[in-house]
């Protein structure tokens, strides 16, 4: 699971690099080569279940150990952080409401078949046609005429959702884990049919519904739909203390004593110095006894201002944790994949880190 990581390999790729690649199976613990694998995709899968979240947390604080002993980061160095927030994107489509109507309507008509409910029409032509051509009225920029077609699709649903709720009383003989499917599918389905554009916590997907719509000021992308994950590294090396994941879009302030009481709990040093940006204006009320030091702050010592000025490193961080470490798309479900991928990136990042300095330390003294 960590080479899938700091390798940015799919379950199946990294299968099959074991197979290949000697460093893999000594970096994995084997003493002599192996011509096969006692895994499958699947395996690692439910492996990743069984472990959960506290085991890679403590995974990511063996790291910190390791990364002390091999002399990356120095003790002093775990008390001056710099904390930021990041969105992690869930491996959704970009949602629309034609596209969610349409799909509630047929998972709903699905389940209640496979249930015994008897409905009176399925729609099930007549909804996807209705799906395409609102999306092709919108994109022929008629938008009165793509709203008429949502607006007939949105009373098929709620014609399927009340054939259901009036038999759901009937459904006795039927199996209850299905019928527990079908309980949660109707709630998520008339929670579609229910929200308006000024409705809060939206369903944005149908097999995803704890993703959040996050907006965080980019140019090229207005919106992202996944989770906010909150980073704390240290000052010097960037080397990463405590990685969280929040479903939502809490707003950043919200999330700082959490991490910081995680970092603590991972390094056993207090924290003495926290660098932030403007996004968290209002924590030093909440937090008298660390000094916090914000983007603008004036009135600093020079040793002060140096480092504030370093706030920024924690920028290529969260770049290279999403480009070499899949943060960048979370193909993992729920939010309890949430916090996983989020974890697993940020070990990734601790180890490419350590095993570079280790590299250059042998360039050095053997070549």
């Amino acid at each position: 699971l960590l080479i899938k990581q700091m390798c940015d390999l799919s379950d199946v790729e990294v299968c099959a690099k074991f197979i290949e690649r000697p460093y893999v199976q000594y970096f994995c613990g084997g003493a002599y080569f192996e011509h096969s694998i006692g895994l499958t995709s699947e395996s690692l899968t439910n492996w990743r279940k069984r472990l959960g979240t506290e085991t890679f947390e403590q995974i990511l604080v063996e790291t910190i150990h390791l990364g002390l002993a091999e002399e990356v980061i120095s003790p002093k160095e775990l008390s001056e952080v710099i904390s930021d927030t990041t969105a992690q994107e869930k491996n959704i489509t970009y949602p629309t409401d034609g596209k969610l109507l349409c799909k509630a309507l047929e998972h709903v008509v699905e389940l209640g078949l496979t249930c015994g409910v008897k409905f009176r029409q399925t729609y099930k032509r007549i909804a996807p046609k209705l799906k395409d051509n609102a999306a092709r009225l919108s994109h022929a920029r008629k938008p009165s005429q793509a709203k008429r077609e949502i607006k007939h699709l949105c009373t098929l649903l709620g014609r399927v959702i009340r054939d259901c709720e009036r038999q759901l009383e009937k459904l006795h003989k039927v199996p209850q884990k299905q019928l527990q499917q079908l309980t949660e599918k109707l709630a998520i389905a008339k929670k579609v049919f229910e929200q308006k554009r000024e409705s809060k916590n939206k369903i944005y997907s149908l097999h995803e519904p704890d993703v959040g719509c996050i907006a965080k000021g980019k140019a090229h992308k207005k919106y992202e739909f996944g989770s906010k994950v909150g980073i704390v590294s240290t000052i010097k090396n960037s080397f990463i203390l405590a990685v969280d994941s929040f479903s939502g879009n809490p707003y950043d302030g919200k999330t700082l004593s959490e991490l910081l009481t995680k970092t603590e709990a991972n390094t056993g040093k207090t924290i003495t110095t926290v660098v932030l940006d403007k996004g968290y204006r209002g924590c030093k009320k909440e937090h008298p006894e660390i000094k916090i030091m914000l983007s603008g702050d004036r009135k600093l010592s020079p040793a002060e201002k140096k480092k504030l000025n370093k706030r920024s490193k924690i920028e290529p961080t969260i770049g290279l944790m999403k480009s070499k470490c899949r943060m960048d798309l979370n193909r993992l479900k729920g939010s309890i994949g949430d916090k996983l991928n989020a974890t697993l990136a940020a070990i990734a990042y601790n180890l490419r880190m350590i095993l570079r300095v280790i590299f250059l330390l042998y360039y050095l003294l053997f070549i």
